[in-house]
């Protein structure tokens, strides 16, 4: 749903405060069409939002355990670029969280 490549250079940049880099450009077709579903449903569907929300809300609070020890951000890098990352990325943006980023 995101190339490997895309989503170390997503971090990257937005790590540098670049601006508006979350758009459904940042997918691949298949990730850009998963990507207008998870919206529509997170918009729609209060439980499958609630769920969106829980697993953003853990992601974060688990890689914000794992910055605290990381000085050269490796290991924050390798858990945003993982599948788990991937996925907490779509959601994320799915969800609005990166609006305005």
């Amino acid at each position: 749903m995101i190339e490997h490549r895309t989503a170390v250079d997503l971090w990257e940049r937005y790590r540098r405060g670049e601006p508006n880099l979350f758009t459904p450009r940042i997918y691949t077709a298949q990730g850009q069409s998963t990507f207008t579903e998870i919206q529509r449903r997170y918009r729609s569907d209060q439980e499958f939002r609630r769920s969106v929300d829980r697993y953003v809300s853990e992601f974060e609070r688990l890689l914000g355990d794992v910055v605290k020890n990381d000085p050269d951000a490796k290991r924050t890098d390798a858990y945003l670029t993982s599948e788990t990352g991937k996925v907490y990325t779509m959601l994320a943006h799915a969800s609005g969280r990166f609006e305005g980023a």
